[in-house]
């Protein structure tokens, strides 16, 4: 009901009777609003005052917010946790080929003859994984030490070296922060283990391998040959592991010259995971020039360990590198 306040009675106008109509005319949700909006309370003064502000909602609990944060640490560990950490860790582990006894006696056959090294020399197995072929070197007289990023490789080494009955020194580490100095008469890094990271790293991975030689010491390097991959792939592989099945699939990413790979492992226990993950390729020039030009001098290349120094371009799987540090660095 609207209220006003009469002045002294006059002749109505034209203009009374056009307000009288206009008030007519008022849409009866614009009254409703006029009435429901909060009345303003006056002041000392006579002033309107504006209707105070809502109140402000209470914090979450303390616990809520606790939570909310562990969620999101959770899921920024998994997110920049890199692929070699997943890719060798338990359930991924069981994926990765393991060679025959024979395999490995005449892969370690080749490594013993191209690092020369005498009988007792102290060697290192860069990358080593579940240790078969240090165990294996190590039962021949030599004094070696494993070194790989993953406990779970390194657990089964150690497994393994037990098992043979050698002493081995099985050490956890990330390459890329490897402080060796004139450690080692001789250094191997087989399975393509190298070119993990980005061409800088790896580069400094390979300036640390050289300090970690004494002068003369030798270097043999096992990777898969660029060019003889360039022909396989795109593929989808199937295979099985130790209580899994799996399938790599694989292509060349040839702006970065990368190896891409995504790996399905279905375990035996119901669950299915995957993985993302890439490794550097090279040509036999690109890798002779690498290490050249870290400090090393180039004694031959293999493309297969039937063929000692002998390389067959992209008819050859691997490329296998022997390189020497000078007697005199």
């Amino acid at each position: 009901r609207i209220i006003s306040i009469k002045e002294p009675e006059r002749p109505p106008t034209a203009e009374d009777e056009d307000a009288e109509e206009s008030l007519d005319d008022l849409d009866a949700e614009e009254i409703a609003d006029e009435e429901l909006a909060p009345e303003s309370t006056p002041d000392a003064d006579g002033k309107a005052k504006p209707p105070p502000p809502p109140k402000k909602r209470p914090p979450p609990p303390r616990a809520a917010v606790d939570k909310e944060r562990a969620v999101k640490e959770a899921q920024a560990k998994r997110k920049v946790r890199p692929w070699w950490e997943e890719l060798f860790g338990d359930d991924f582990g069981r994926a990765i080929f393991t060679p025959k006894p024979k395999q490995i006696a005449a892969e370690v056959d080749f490594i013993e003859q191209s690092l020369g090294v005498a009988r007792g020399g102290v060697v290192l197995d860069l990358a080593c994984g579940s240790g078969e072929h240090a165990v294996e070197l190590a039962s021949r007289g030599y004094a070696v030490v494993g070194y790989d990023l993953s406990i779970t490789m390194l657990a089964q080494a150690q497994e393994i070296a037990q098992e043979r009955g050698q002493k081995l020194n099985f050490l956890q580490g990330d390459m890329r922060e490897m402080a060796f100095e004139d450690t080692f008469d001789g250094v191997y890094c087989w399975s393509s283990a190298f070119g993990y990271f980005e061409e800088e790293k790896n580069i400094n991975v390979a300036q640390r391998i050289f300090r970690a030689l004494r002068p003369g010491g030798t270097f043999l390097l096992e990777m898969v040959n660029r060019d003889y991959v360039a022909v396989q792939t795109p593929s989808s592989v199937w295979f099985e592991g130790d209580g899994c099945v799996c399938m790599d699939d694989a292509q060349v990413d040839w702006i970065t010259s990368r190896l891409k790979v995504k790996r399905t492992v279905m375990l035996d226990d119901g669950r299915s995971k995957e993985c993302n993950y890439s490794l550097r390729l090279y040509a036999l020039h690109e890798l002779g020039k690498l290490l050249h030009d870290v400090g090393f001098v180039i004694r031959n290349a293999s493309g297969q360990i039937a063929t000692p120094g002998v390389f067959f371009g992209p008819n050859s799987p691997s490329i296998i590198v022997l390189a020497q540090k000078p007697k005199g660095e």
